[in-house]
């Protein structure tokens, strides 16, 4: 393995971690916007969109979004889909705090 091969992985892996980081984040905002009673509905919310987009992305999107799993742009495959599917997560998951 070249060594620019794992140090772009890594980065992606990094990165994909940030973003998912922000999820708790966003929950949380929304979770402080509703009563106090309302709260777990709001985190069960969040985590099920989450977990529903990053399904679908898997099963359909990544497909229709890049054409298969053939190519190789530097980076481990699988540390690619996990970037993208982190995107992917999280923009559903704005979308449906607004």
């Amino acid at each position: 393995m070249e060594i620019q091969y794992v140090i772009d992985t890594l980065f992606a892996i990094f990165a994909m971690t940030l973003i998912i980081f922000m999820v708790p984040g966003f929950a949380m905002l929304e979770a402080g916007l509703v009563r106090t009673k309302n709260v777990s509905a709001v985190l069960t919310v969040n985590v099920m969109i989450y977990a529903v987009a990053s399904m679908a992305f898997l099963l359909i999107g990544y497909t229709y979004a890049f054409g298969g799993w053939d190519h190789q742009d530097g980076i481990s495959k699988w540390a690619f889909f996990m970037f993208q599917m982190a995107f992917v997560g999280k923009t559903i998951n704005i979308m449906s705090g607004g």
